[in-house]
C-alpha cells in the first residue's frame, strides 16, 4: 500500500522532504499543501532545545499537509454535496531532536485524481518556497542584476528567515540605500530557495576598474565557511596596491566561476572590455580559455610562486633526490629573461630532475611557459609581485571577516573592509620622507602635517563632470579631475597639497607622494630638484 511507503519514513532535512515528495506527488499526480505547521525557532522546549544547525535544517517540529480538496469541491453529486477529501500526511521531529519522521499518512482519496488539473497547479520546490520566498520568484530573477526596488520586493515576499535569504536580501537593501549606483547579481539553486552565488561591487569599486583596468588579478578563499567559497578580482592602483573591483560568494565547487565572474564584471563595467591587458590567476583556476573569450585584449598568466612551489613538490613526489641544486633551477627556469636562457634551464633539469617529471613538466607546464615565465610576462606587470599582492589581500581578508561567518556577515564585513581599506595602507611617516627629500624644511612641514589629518577624518567623497566634491560634515570642496588642486584655504593660500587632496586620492587609488602636487609652488622644491 501507498501508505506503507511513506509511514514512519524519516528525513534529516526539510529540504530533503520537499525534494523526495515533489518526485513523490509527480509519480502519483496528487496535490498537497500545507495546511498547518510548528517552525522550530518559535518552540518553547521544557528541555534542551535542538541545535541550531539542526534547526535551520528540520526547520519545523511538525508539519500537516493535506489534500488540494480537503474542503470539498462544492460541486452536487447526486443530489449531496461532495465531502472534502480526507488524505493527509502527517510528519513531526523525531524524540531526539536530530529528524523529521511521517507519524500518519492517508492517502485514499474521495475523488478522481487529474493529470490535466495536476500539470496546472503543480509548483516544484512549493514546500521550499513556502518557507520563504515563492520558487517561480527565485527562479525568475536568478543570474539577473538586481537593483534596489527588486530587493525591496523581494523583501515584501519574505515569510522567514529560511537558508538566510532575509539577512542577505536586508544587507543588500542597505547597500543599495547608501549605494543605488552598485551591482548585484543573484543566483538561487534551480527550483530552491537557497542563494548559490552572489556577486557584487560597489560604484567605488568600479571607479577603480575605469581607472586602473591594465591588469587584473583573481583570488579565491577556499572554505570562508562550510558551505561558501570566496573569489575577489583585483586591480592595481597607482601606488601599486592591490585593490577589489568585485567580490563573489559562492557555493563551494560551484563550477566555472572564472567566466560567470569576468562576464559579470564585463556587464557592470563594458569600458574594461578592451581595456584589460593581463590577467592573473591562481593555479587552480580552471576554464583559462574564458578569458580571452570575455577579454579579447587580455593575456593570461598564472602566479609564478605558486608554479614554482608546486614544480617542486611534483619532483619530490616523482622521486627526486635531496638536492640542493633543484629549487635554484627551478627559480632560474621561471625567472629566464630570455628564450635561450629558458632552453638552458630546461637542458639542466633533464639532467637534475628524473624522467617522470621531465615527462610530467613538458606534458602540463612547458606548452604554458608564457603564462608562468618572467620573459614572456606581461611588461608591466613584470614590476608586480602577483603572489605579494594576492596574498596581502589574503590577510586584509583574515582580519576583516568575522570567524565562521554567515554570507550575510561576509557581505558586511566585506563592504566595510572596502571603506577603510585605503587608511590601513596608509604610512604617513614614509611619504613625509619621501617630500622632505624634495621640499624645503618648512613646506615639507606643512605637507606632514597635513598628511597628520587623512586617518583622522570622515569624508564623502562625490566624482562629478569636472572632478570630484569632498564633505567634511561642515563644508565642501571642489577638486578638479587630476586632483592637484582644491579650493579649501589650506591649499590656496599655501599652493601645496592639503588633506582633502591627500583623502581623495587615496580613495581614488592615486599615489599620495607626486611631484606633481607641486606644480603651483615651486619655491617650495628645493633647488636640486
Amino acid at each position: 500500500m501507498e501508505e506503507d511507503e511513506l509511514q514512519e519514513k524519516e528525513f534529516f532535512s526539510w529540504e530533503g522532504f520537499s525534494a523526495f515528495f515533489d518526485a513523490w506527488c509527480e509519480r502519483r499526480k496528487v496535490l498537497f499543501f500545507v495546511k498547518n505547521s510548528v517552525p522550530l525557532s518559535k518552540c518553547k522546549w521544557a528541555t534542551a532545545p535542538p541545535q541550531p544547525d539542526v534547526v535551520e535544517a528540520l526547520k519545523y517540529s511538525s508539519v500537516r499537509l493535506v489534500c488540494k480538496d480537503f474542503r470539498g469541491s462544492g460541486k452536487l453529486d447526486q443530489g449531496e454535496q461532495q465531502k472534502g477529501c480526507s488524505a493527509n500526511i502527517v510528519l513531526k521531529m523525531s524524540p531526539k531532536k536530530d529528524r523529521l519522521i511521517v507519524t500518519e499518512c492517508q492517502l485514499a482519496h474521495n475523488h478522481a485524481l487529474c493529470p490535466i488539473e495536476f500539470a496546472y497547479y503543480f509548483k516544484k520546490g512549493y514546500l521550499m518556497a513556502n518557507s520563504c520566498l515563492p520558487v517561480r520568484t527565485t527562479n525568475k530573477i536568478s543570474k539577473q542584476f538586481v537593483g534596489g526596488p527588486d530587493v525591496r520586493r523581494l523583501l515584501s515576499y519574505c515569510k522567514s528567515r529560511d537558508h538566510g535569504v532575509l539577512d542577505v536580501l536586508t544587507v543588500l537593501d542597505g547597500l543599495f540605500a547608501s549605494d543605488p549606483g552598485a551591482k548585484v547579481k543573484l543566483v538561487f539553486m534551480e527550483d530552491k530557495v537557497i542563494v548559490q552565488t552572489i556577486f557584487f561591487l560597489s560604484s567605488r569599486m568600479m571607479a577603480l576598474s575605469r581607472r586602473f583596468p591594465l591588469m587584473l588579478f583573481f583570488d579565491r578563499m577556499v572554505g570562508l565557511n562550510e558551505e561558501f567559497d570566496l573569489y575577489s578580482v583585483l586591480c592595481v592602483d597607482g601606488a601599486w596596491h592591490g585593490r577589489a573591483v568585485a567580490y563573489c560568494l559562492t557555493q563551494q565547487d560551484t563550477p566555472d566561476l572564472l567566466r560567470f565572474m569576468l562576464a559579470s564584471l564585463v556587464q557592470s563595467v563594458p569600458e574594461v572590455k578592451l581595456q584589460v591587458r593581463c590577467v592573473t590567476l591562481g593555479m587552480e583556476i580552471a576554464h583559462l580559455e574564458a578569458v580571452k573569450e570575455l577579454l579579447p585584449n587580455a593575456r593570461v598568466q598564472i602566479c609564478r610562486s605558486q608554479v614554482l612551489e608546486m614544480l617542486f613538490s611534483k619532483a619530490q613526489e616523482l622521486g627526486a633526490a635531496e638536492d640542493e641544486r633543484i629549487w635554484p633551477l627551478l627559480c632560474r627556469l621561471a625567472a629566464a629573461k630570455s628564450p635561450a636562457a629558458y632552453q638552458q634551464a630546461v637542458q639542466e633539469m633533464k639532467v637534475i630532475l628524473p624522467q617522470p617529471f621531465v615527462r610530467y613538466f613538458q606534458r602540463h607546464w612547458q606548452p604554458r611557459s608564457e603564462m608562468w615565465v618572467q620573459f614572456w610576462a606581461f611588461e608591466t606587470a613584470r614590476d608586480v609581485n602577483a603572489c605579494e599582492l594576492l596574498k596581502q589581500h589574503q590577510r586584509r581578508l583574515l582580519a576583516a571577516l568575522s570567524p565562521s561567518p554567515t554570507v550575510a556577515q561576509c557581505m558586511l564585513d566585506l563592504l566595510a573592509m572596502e571603506e577603510s581599506s585605503e587608511a590601513h595602507e596608509l604610512d604617513e611617516g614614509e611619504l613625509a620622507m619621501h617630500y622632505r627629500a624634495i621640499c624645503k624644511s618648512e613646506p615639507a612641514g606643512l605637507i606632514e602635517e597635513e598628511l597628520g589629518f587623512v586617518r583622522q577624518s570622515h569624508y564623502h567623497f562625490q566624482e562629478t563632470a569636472e572632478g570630484y566634491l569632498l564633505h567634511d560634515g561642515v563644508s565642501e570642496f571642489i577638486m578638479d579631475r587630476a586632483l592637484t588642486c582644491c579650493s579649501c584655504s589650506i591649499y590656496t593660500s599655501s599652493l601645496l597639497p592639503c588633506r582633502h587632496l591627500f583623502a581623495t586620492r587615496l580613495h581614488a587609488g592615486l599615489a599620495l607622494f607626486d611631484p606633481g602636487l607641486l606644480h603651483r609652488n615651486r619655491a617650495a622644491l628645493l633647488s636640486t630638484c
